[in-house]
């Protein structure tokens, strides 16, 4: 079992303390982690024995912030994000060849699509970015001209029905973004490219053999756990979004809504004469996107129900 000063040396290394704030919550990992250094245990453990990651938490020390921080989802206990880790890690093995995990946390990601369109410099790439832990384990950014407009920051999970899910923590736009959005929208045949990237994540979901797609409410957002602090650094809302996606409450979802992993299409005779050209040009384009976005260096294997 680790020592009290092990714990202690990481907080120092993990928030190199320079100000109150980094000071309080280096103390707060070392009081959290001592308070429950059998679960720190479990941790450490399971990343001992995990053979396509080695030295995981070695290359990636400030991962083990998910265990004394409340991130993920509302009010999450650290036996909550232990599981949470240890599902994701364990499903992602499934799912991805151990080559590819390393080109995922190790390496530069992996692109899933570009467009071949010289006038849509347009990317699509899956990446761990450590700095995103706080409400997932993975990255999906969708990239145009090499520079992030949108990314969805997500985490693989089994649900009450024990198939193998996918759970978003959270879809986040640029700061400054709002002038290459409208380029893009236009590009895009009035597509907006938050639009386009759910719809990648869905295509996404089905490639892997997935049926199940859960999405962050407002509610269940982790900042909300901070009684003083409320949601205030939250400065975007999801559920509108979501609903009109089709997204609906699940029962057994305290923080999630369910989401179809199928975008509903407007149908010709629902659009109006003069827009069904612009509608014609986009359903072109997305679904030349279906055909060749599939991710040919991850494991096809179907998603049903753990044993």
């Amino acid at each position: 079992m680790h020592s009290l000063s092990h714990f202690w040396r990481t907080s120092r290394r993990i928030y190199h303390p320079r100000n109150f704030s980094e000071n309080k919550r280096a103390f707060a990992f070392f009081i959290h982690s001592a308070a429950n250094r059998k679960m720190m245990e479990e941790f450490y453990t399971f990343f001992d024995n995990y053979p396509p990651l080695t030295d995981f938490i070695g290359k990636e020390r400030d991962f083990q912030e998910v265990m004394t921080r409340v991130f993920l989802f509302k009010n999450s206990s650290m036996r909550d994000r232990l599981t949470a880790v240890i599902h994701h890690f364990n499903i992602a093995q499934i799912l991805f060849s151990d080559e590819t995990l390393q080109d995922l946390y190790f390496g530069k990601g992996i692109t899933l699509w570009k467009s071949e369109d010289e006038n849509l410099p347009l990317d699509l790439h899956l990446q761990f970015l450590t700095g995103q832990r706080k409400e997932g384990f993975l990255t999906m950014m969708l990239r145009y001209e090499g520079e992030k407009v949108y990314q969805f920051n997500f985490r693989f999970d089994y649900n009450a029905d024990g198939h193998i899910s996918l759970y978003v923590g959270t879809l986040q736009g640029t700061p400054h973004g709002l002038k290459t959005t409208k380029i893009l929208t236009k590009k895009l045949f009035g597509y907006r490219p938050k639009n386009m990237i759910l719809y990648f994540m869905r295509i996404f979901i089905q490639t892997l053999g997935m049926e199940d797609f859960y999405v962050i409410t407002d509610e269940g957002f982790y900042t909300n756990s901070h009684i003083i602090r409320g949601n205030r650094s939250k400065k975007t809302f999801f559920n509108d979004f979501w609903l009109d996606e089709g997204a609906a409450a699940d029962p057994y979802e305290k923080f999630f809504f369910r989401m179809p992993i199928e975008e509903k299409r407007r149908t010709y005779n629902e659009i109006k004469s003069q827009k069904r050209n612009l509608f014609r040009k986009r359903y072109f384009l997305m679904d030349k996107i279906m055909l060749v976005s599939r991710p040919s260096n991850t494991s096809t294997a179907c998603c049903t129900k753990r044993a």
